[in-house]
């Protein structure tokens, strides 16, 4: 595993995720945190080409977080009417409201910087996921995320490193067949996944 580990750290990195959030505004820091186990997870099982980045910032500032990268995987918190804390959606592009950083209210939302990009020829990845947790509290300063939406944070890095081996093209183990998370197309009947199917 350490060789493997050696040769992947010699690749440039083609695939990105990022993790976005406050670690201290409570359930904002789910972002934060599914990366952070999503190292853990990378570094028993390292896929080739991913980087792991986190950052509190928004709208121009990740163009510098994303350009060069062939894919990105966003992770953050989402506010939205009636949650269902812990509850994943996965959304595009065009369909970042609730997100404090996606679609800040005091600079352009991600999809205006990110065609700007385009515009400037800004070398942008060419599929950008973004895997939005449903928020409870984001206002209350603690540390401390509420548990429905702690509970969702290790099956989430779990599925996006399921992902990350899909989009690598290899098995989630060497040498195995890969895992029905890891092979699933991306061509899902909904959008959205209860916290208890995370």
């Amino acid at each position: 595993m350490a060789g493997a580990a050696e040769s992947n750290a010699c690749l440039s990195p083609s695939i990105v995720v990022l993790g976005l959030g406050n670690p201290i505004l409570c359930d904002d820091a789910v972002g934060l945190r599914v990366t952070a186990v999503l190292r853990e997870l990378l570094a028993a099982q390292p896929v080739a080409g991913v980087e792991i980045l986190q950052s509190t910032r928004a709208g121009f500032e990740l163009i510098d977080l994303l350009s060069g990268f062939r894919t990105a995987i966003i992770v953050d918190s989402l506010v939205v009417p009636e949650p269902v804390p812990g509850r994943v959606r996965e959304l595009r592009l065009a369909d970042v409201g609730g997100s404090a950083r996606l679609n800040a209210v005091h600079e352009i939302n991600l999809a205006t910087a990110y065609q700007l990009a385009k515009t400037l020829a800004i070398p942008m990845p060419a599929t950008v996921e973004i895997y939005a947790v449903e928020a409870a509290e984001v206002h209350l300063v603690t540390e401390t995320m509420t548990a429905a939406v702690a509970a969702a944070v290790a099956p989430l890095a779990r599925r996006i490193l399921g992902r990350l081996w899909w989009l690598a093209g290899e098995d989630a183990t060497a040498g195995a067949t890969p895992t029905a998370e890891a092979g699933r197309s991306r061509t899902y009947s909904r959008s959205f996944y209860p916290p208890d199917e995370s």
